[in-house]
This record gives structure tokens, C-alpha cells and sequence, in this order.
């Protein structure tokens, strides 16, 4: 007599998947966590694979069955990180009608990010996508607020076509400079006011207007909860 073939049910492959996946989810995010901690040391191109299937504690294959490259991981990491920030972005944003202002808290929400993680401000610099790339929420977002500026003739008309490439570029600098240069929070906070003043009397703002709109966000963003500026 012939033994009928044995085949799993719909529910018990559902069964089997549903008791892999958790083991999958752990192995993904230690890699992930192993990548952020090595990323923030060196560039991916100096890390061995074999050095973060080291610190993830898993083998090589695993790292494989997750992650094509090293760069894929590098990007991963990145990517994470850049939404972690972009959902800080929001929440500082959250209820402020000016779009100018919304600007300006944005920028700061990067710095004070990079002075309480470094490490993790530095793999985002690594990364030119957040910068160069029309598709990053965070640039998007910002576009939006310069039209916005914009259209409200808070900014010059034409902010609308450079004042993104602008704001990112000094973003940068004074991200890369809270990241590397062991800047103190008061440091950061006049650095930052000064270039953002700066920075809106250029895209539009009368100087007056600017000074009173950072400082403003400067207490609010760096120095939430103390009553007085930071700087």
C-alpha cells in the first residue's frame, strides 16, 4: 500500500513561521545594533564582516540571510537613524503655524540630537542620501516649509528653488561640528543661534525678526524645561 505523501497544512506552515520569525526579528536587530556600534568608530569599508557577526554574536551566514553587503547593513543603520530624527522633527514641530519657525526647529533638533549621540550623528554623516536626496522625508519636509515660507512672504521668492540645498548644507556643518568637536550644550546652542540668524536674514527675515525667532526655538529645543536660554 502506498503511504500518502505528507505535506504540512496551511496552519501548521503558519504555526512553523510564526515560532521563526521572533528568532529572525532578534537576529536582525542584534546585527542592527552591532552595525550602529561599530558605524560609529569607523567607516563600513574599515569593518569586516567578520568583526560584526562577532559583536551581533551570530555567524556569517546569518548575516547573509539578512543584509546583501556591508553596505546594505551601513545604509540600514542609517536609514533608522534618519527616521528616529525625522519623528523628532515632527514632535518639535507639532502645532507651530510658522513655517519659518518650523525651519529653524528643525535645524536645532539635528544639533541637539548630535550632542546627545555622537556616535550616531556621525553614521548619518557618512551617509550623503539624508543630504543629496530629494526623496528623504527630512528634505521634503523642509521644502515644504521654505514654499510655505515662502508663499506667507516670510522668505524671498527665491528661497523656494535653494533655500532646502541651503538649510541642509548649514545643517550639516553645525551637525558634524556638535558630532566631532566635543562642543559643550551652551557651545552649541550660540553656534547654532548665530548661524540660524544668519541663515533666515539671508533666506528673508529682517534681523530683528530673526534674533527673537531663534532664541525662542533655541529654549525650546535645547533648554526645554529650564525657563532660561542656554546661551
Amino acid at each position: 500500500m502506498v503511504k500518502p505523501e505528507h505535506r504540512s497544512s496551511p496552519v501548521a506552515a503558519a504555526v512553523q513561521t510564526s515560532r521563526q520569525e521572533p528568532r529572525r526579528l532578534r537576529t536582525h536587530a542584534a546585527l542592527m545594533r552591532a552595525g550602529a556600534a561599530l558605524l560609529a568608530d569607523r567607516p563600513i569599508d574599515a569593518i569586516p564582516v567578520d568583526d560584526i557577526v562577532d559583536a551581533a554574536g551570530v555567524s556569517k551566514g546569518s548575516f547573509f540571510n539578512h543584509f546583501e553587503s556591508k553596505d546594505a547593513l551601513a545604509e540600514a543603520v542609517s536609514a533608522e537613524i534618519r527616521e528616529e530624527i525625522n519623528t523628532r522633527v515632527r514632535a518639535a514641530n507639532a502645532g507651530i503655524a510658522d513655517a519659518a519657525e518650523r525651519t529653524a526647529r528643525g535645524v536645532c533638533v539635528f544639533v541637539h540630537f548630535a550632542l546627545s549621540e555622537p556616535g550616531r550623528a556621525r553614521i548619518m554623516l557618512r551617509s550623503n542620501a539624508w543630504v543629496t536626496s530629494a526623496r528623504s522625508p527630512l528634505n521634503r519636509g523642509l521644502e515644504a516649509d521654505i514654499a510655505e515660507s515662502v508663499a506667507q512672504g516670510r522668505f524671498k521668492p527665491r528661497a523656494a528653488g535653494v533655500g532646502a540645498a541651503f538649510a541642509v548644507g548649514l545643517g550639516h556643518t553645525l551637525v558634524f561640528a556638535a558630532a566631532n568637536d566635543r562642543l559643550s550644550l551652551a557651545q552649541a546652542a550660540s553656534l547654532t543661534r548665530d548661524t540660524l540668524v544668519l541663515a533666515l536674514v539671508g533666506l528673508g527675515l529682517e534681523e530683528t525678526e530673526a534674533q527673537s525667532l531663534v532664541s525662542r526655538v533655541i529654549l525650546a529645543v535645547f533648554e526645554p524645561s529650564s525657563g532660561k536660554a542656554p546661551c
